[in-house]
């Protein structure tokens, strides 16, 4: 359960409810985030690298190269995926069983259909 801020400035608690995703607002957001300090990961391997030497330099390129790629798949990955087993119970009224696609051992006959004359409706 989280808390939020109603419109009148009191902190409210929000209940979730397990089926539902979450708002695609705050899902973008949460991606942004992650794209922002990758890339501020990213910037300060550049301006380490120009600033260091030996094989740490070589690390630091190494992030500088790889870190967009692992940015941008890390953003893309979509919306997340809603955990198995949190559907709604089924509140349904239990409804009879429909019957089979003929007339049952008690049921009358149904009436004869006969085409009109020309052997098709209008």
């Amino acid at each position: 359960m989280r808390t939020s801020r109603g419109p009148r400035g009191r902190d409210e608690q929000v209940h979730s409810i397990t089926s539902v995703r979450r708002a695609l607002a705050e899902d973008v957001h949460d991606r942004t985030v992650r794209y922002l300090i990758s890339m501020t990961v990213r910037t300060l391997c550049v301006f380490g690298a120009a600033f260091t030497e030996g094989w740490i330099r070589w690390v630091l390129v190494a992030g500088a190269v790889v870190l967009p790629y692992i940015a941008v798949v890390a953003a893309n990955a979509g919306r997340e995926r809603p955990k198995p087993g949190g559907s709604a119970p089924d509140t349904r009224p239990d409804l009879p069983a429909l019957g089979g696609p003929g007339p049952g051992p008690g049921d009358p006959p149904p009436p004869p259909f006969t085409l009109p004359e020309g052997g098709y409706l209008r």
